[in-house]
């Protein structure tokens, strides 16, 4: 269960950038079918992280942890950036709903099997912050928190997302 949550958390990160698609597609085209598939599956990704954020918060498992080792993971922004002004830059890229379909179900099965996700840009807008932390054990997890943490000592309790992902408290 837990893979799935990190697989679809991440998968809604790309929420955003179906929307540049969708505004592209647009002055494009206009308000066709691929227009109104790209901002409906938008939606579906606020939704979706919407519902997981929630169910992280209020029923994930909370643990009490130990870090030895803290490092911000923010600058793994710029690539979503990147990944948001493309498709403006590349206006004249014509748009297949099949491809795109393929590529995320492809994004999706190489997830499930990655231990960690890079930022996610709509919990920047929650201003939550991403961290590489190492336990006192040596295990290396990504820690979501919504403070700046500059001594590892200060994280006293989180929410197990999957087996590499955390959340504090």
């Amino acid at each position: 269960m837990r893979n799935s949550l990190k697989t679809i958390l991440f998968l809604s990160s790309f929420s955003p950038t179906l929307l540049a698609l969708a505004i592209v597609r647009y002055f494009i085209s206009g308000a066709d079918l691929l227009f109104y598939q790209l901002v409906s599956v938008f939606v579906l990704g606020l939704i979706l992280f919407a519902l997981i954020f929630k169910l992280i918060i209020k029923q994930g498992e909370t643990v009490n942890f130990k870090a030895k080792k803290v490092e911000s993971t923010d600058y793994f922004l710029v690539v979503f950036l990147a990944a948001y002004t493309a498709p403006v830059i590349m206006r004249m890229v014509e748009l297949n709903f099949e491809i795109i379909s393929l590529i995320l179900g492809l994004l999706m099965v190489a997830l499930w099997v990655m231990p960690y996700i890079p930022s996610h840009p709509l919990m920047y807008l929650l201003k939550y912050k991403f961290y590489k932390v190492e336990s006192d054990s040596g295990v290396v997890y990504t820690l979501i928190s919504k403070r700046n943490i500059r001594d590892p000592k200060t994280i006293k309790e989180v929410k197990l997302i999957s087996n590499s992902m955390l959340m504090e408290k």
